[in-house]
């Protein structure tokens, strides 16, 4: 299968217009009641919206590849930044008073994770792995969240503590790949090991039952959705940026398993 970054054909980008149209109108029809944010159908909007992020980061990155732009590792570091502060504003601009804002910010966080992405799927050798490592993200995301609808109390009741284990163990593996790097830097040695391997086996794990438990999270969140509660507003570009993380950790991942 030809990868979509391989085609620089420019009538690719009426399929991701098209797409977007069809986003547009389901989201303003659905989480939307007279131009404000409403809780009715919670779920089914927050996968409106990772659809969208989906598709608005998959746009920008065939648009930087059909004109060849350049991503640097300055330009790169500056985005990893920007996405840092954005995600910060996010969490606390009140979305009952700022829903605009809101959404400019969630627009901007996906320019970012964009350039971030770019240099990675814009690779020659990159390229001929991308379709299946999206069809394998799918299946992933497609298993795990059935799996939570079909098991909702044992995923409610563990949510706790598997939430407090997966951060940690999340936190260790940033740390040892990041010790990782610098001994590599040392030696001059990026060879792609065993160890590697095994790591990223690990994130994908955990990034996949992050799936199940953001899942649970936002189910629960949905019954406490309140229009008239600042605490309980539905703030959809922020409660679908934990989904939008889980998938593309895993894509860039599991990714880099194909390629090694």
């Amino acid at each position: 299968m030809k990868s979509i970054f391989q085609n620089k054909d420019s009538r690719e980008i009426y399929f991701y217009l098209f797409f977007l149209f069809v986003l547009f109108f389901l989201i303003f029809n659905y989480s939307f009641q007279d131009g404000i944010p409403t809780c009715r159908h919670y779920m089914m909007n927050i996968y409106l919206y990772l659809g969208l992020a989906l598709t608005i980061i998959g746009m920008l990155c065939y648009l930087m590849e059909y004109h060849n732009i350049n991503i640097n590792m300055m330009t790169s570091f500056l985005s990893f930044l920007l996405t840092l502060i954005f995600i910060f504003i996010i969490h606390y601009v009140s979305p009952m008073k700022n829903s605009f804002i809101n959404h400019i910010c969630w627009f901007i966080l996906l320019i970012g994770f964009s350039i971030m992405i770019y240099p990675v799927v814009s690779l020659p050798s990159i390229q001929p792995y991308i379709n299946q490592t999206i069809l394998i993200v799918i299946v992933i995301f497609l298993f795990m969240t059935w799996i939570t609808y079909l098991k909702p109390a044992f995923f409610e009741t563990t949510y706790s503590s598997m939430m407090t284990g997966l951060m940690i163990a999340l936190v260790s593996i940033i740390i040892i790949e990041i010790v990782n790097l610098i001994y590599k830097s040392i030696t001059g040695n990026f060879e792609y090991t065993m160890f590697n391997k095994g790591i990223s086996y690990i994130v994908v794990i955990i990034f996949s039952l992050l799936v199940s438990y953001d899942t649970t999270r936002l189910k629960m969140k949905s019954r406490s959705c309140k229009e008239t509660n600042i605490m309980n507003y539905p703030n959809y570009p922020k409660e679908s940026l934990g989904l939008i993380l889980d998938i593309l950790n895993l894509f860039l991942r599991i990714l880099s398993l194909q390629k090694n």
